[in-house]
């Protein structure tokens, strides 16, 4: 059963939560969440019940929210559909995906017909009942991170076959909302000024923006989900706007490292932070919002500095 979560910006790919019951038993994919889950689910029994018929594997928690579908489970998809395809008679694997482009993406990697894959809307409209189904563990954040960057290996360029000929050398990576980065005008002007490419993913394919940040000579990453791109990709040091942190270090320990924290941990030493402003200095929003989720002011001064100083040294 599933519920809307949070807003997605693709249109008939609402962004939503979905857990499976075994005799009424869910399992939960983090502690402090356990008391809203349970309430979520209870508000969605009344739904309709769809049967679906034949033989599945699922997990326990699945979202299509971008940032946690690569962080928690992108990396499963891919190392269970080759485990279960080997056995005689296989289940398929049930999967979702943030976007019908990512959809394709990630039939693309699984073996033939291992996966079931369907549509947000699809877990949203009714309850589906699975009379053959096999509920599978649920894996942590870091080994879900380890098997999808070494399954993805194959399909991204090696080093010695990167070019800066087969795609921007310079990029800037960002949703292009202002909910993110409160003069992004100026930001995404500065960045064109010094011959950065401005992306916005949604606008490329997964496997061609994979290969462009993997091969680019300097990328910079607004902050939150758009890292996971170069989490997937990214092989050497990258910089990422992210919140001062005067302001994030008043966030919960507990919490911080739930999702982005623990992510952002996997790429330790290949990210270079430049810290930002929060648009509004509170200290209650400092403890309440998670440090990914604050608005950013850019300093303009200091951006031009270091994008002046890498020009400088790629000269």
């Amino acid at each position: 059963m599933s519920h809307a979560y949070r807003s997605s910006s693709i249109a008939h790919y609402p962004c939503i939560e979905t857990w499976a019951l075994a005799k009424g038993v869910s399992r939960g994919q983090a502690a402090p969440y356990r008391r809203i889950q349970y309430h979520t689910i209870r508000k969605q029994l009344n739904k309709p019940i769809k049967l679906l018929e034949g033989s599945y594997a699922v997990f326990p928690h699945l979202t299509s929210h971008f940032g946690h579908w690569v962080g928690d489970q992108l990396g499963a998809f891919l190392w269970y559909a080759r485990q279960l395809h080997a056995l005689s008679n296989p289940p398929r694997l049930i999967a979702i995906a943030p976007s019908q482009s990512w959809a394709e993406f990630l039939i693309e990697l699984c073996p033939k017909d291992s996966l079931a894959v369907m549509t947000p809307q699809q877990f949203l409209e009714v309850n589906w009942v699975l009379q053959r189904a096999k509920v599978l563990p649920r894996l942590s954040p870091w080994q879900n991170l380890s098997l999808l960057r070494n399954c993805l290996a194959t399909h991204l360029p090696s080093a010695e076959h990167l070019s800066e000929s087969c795609g921007p050398g310079r990029i800037f990576l960002c949703s292009q909302r202002q909910e993110r980065i409160l003069n992004l005008e100026a930001v995404e002007d500065l960045f064109r000024d010094h011959g950065y490419a401005v992306l916005n993913p949604i606008s490329h394919s997964p496997q061609q923006l994979l290969h462009w940040i993997r091969q680019a000579s300097s990328f910079w990453c607004e902050h939150g989900s758009m890292v996971m791109n170069a989490l997937l990709s990214r092989d050497r040091p990258y910089r990422l706007l992210e919140l001062s942190p005067l302001n994030s270090c008043r966030y919960p320990s507990e919490l911080r490292m739930l999702g982005g924290g623990v992510y952002n941990s996997f790429h330790l030493g290949l990210i270079k932070p430049f810290y930002c402003q929060p648009a509004v200095d509170s200290a209650r929003l400092d403890r309440q919002l998670h440090p990914y989720q604050r608005q950013l002011v850019v300093d303009l001064d200091a951006l031009r500095q270091e994008l002046s100083r890498e020009a400088r040294g790629d000269q």
